[in-house]
């Protein structure tokens, strides 16, 4: 049995993600861990190369750290901050957010769908 270790920086098993407004691509995404069931908690790891990804409300909470890069994060009506290495944010259920990736940028994400 080989031990779950994973490096965040590792570029393996990357499916591409969403693009960024106006292009074809932009970010990757890599699962690391899904709890069993239908609506099962996600661990997962994101790239994403400069650009702009808007969400719109989900059916989900998501807390992420920002483990490379810098970007302007910005949730429903809040003025957009600034989120470098070390920020933990949390998105919560049915809220519009949107990231402008400023420099190469890697999250680690804990997603929670909600029905």
């Amino acid at each position: 049995m080989t031990l779950p270790i994973y490096d965040i920086s590792d570029d393996i098993d990357l499916i591409p993600g969403m693009p960024a407004e106006g292009r074809d691509a932009g970010s990757w995404r890599r699962p690391i861990w899904k709890d069993e069931g239908e609506n099962g908690t996600i661990v997962a790891v994101w790239k994403a190369e400069p650009g702009v990804y808007s969400y719109p409300g989900r059916q989900l909470e998501e807390t992420f750290v920002v483990c490379e890069g810098d970007a302007l994060y910005t949730q429903g009506d809040f003025e957009p901050v600034r989120i470098k290495p070390g920020s933990i944010v949390r998105v919560p259920f049915g809220v519009a957010s949107k990231l402008e990736i400023l420099s190469p940028f890697r999250k680690l994400a804990t997603v929670v769908p909600k029905p």
